[in-house]
């Protein structure tokens, strides 16, 4: 079932993101740097879905980096700010997110892919909305972006 949320771990769900995604990674020539929190606590969350927000998250990043020489993928967890949920973040060392794109992104059909359909993010926003968490990006003054989700701790 489509809704069934239970106690996930993050960081083992970018683990298996990350073996999925491997020969991407060698085949593209990508370095990736993992700062994963031990400290982060379980989320109450779909797993499948979780994991499709991640590996599409991942999927853009190494689509963002073909056209680069430096290809360096930055995947991190941590507690967020005010510590209620659980941060994860992607950065890529591609060309970036054009500042004016920024908050149209989220949307669905939007796309700067020659080939994208505009639903990776669309679909990234609607699974966090489901979760009650938050996704948000940002270009990287030195080329680059990082994009942020956000997953309620569970309580108790």
């Amino acid at each position: 079932e489509d809704q069934v949320k239970t106690e996930i771990d993050v960081n083992e769900l970018i683990g298996s993101v990350l073996k999925m995604i491997r020969p991407d990674l060698r085949r593209n020539r990508i370095d990736l740097h993992l700062s994963l929190d031990a400290e982060t606590k379980p989320v109450l969350a779909n797993a499948v879905q979780l994991q499709q927000l991640i590996l599409n998250l991942v999927m853009n990043a190494i689509d963002a980096m073909r056209s680069v020489p430096s290809r360096v993928l930055s995947i991190a967890s941590g507690i967020s700010d005010d510590q209620s949920s659980v941060r994860v973040s992607v950065e890529d060392t591609g060309n970036g997110i054009d500042r004016s794109n920024l908050e149209e992104i989220f949307k669905p059909f939007f796309t700067t892919k020659e080939r994208g359909m505009g639903m990776g993010l669309a679909i990234c926003s609607t699974i966090i909305q489901k979760h009650e968490g938050r996704i948000w990006a940002r270009s990287n003054a030195g080329g680059g972006s990082i994009l942020w989700f956000e997953i309620p701790i569970k309580s108790g």
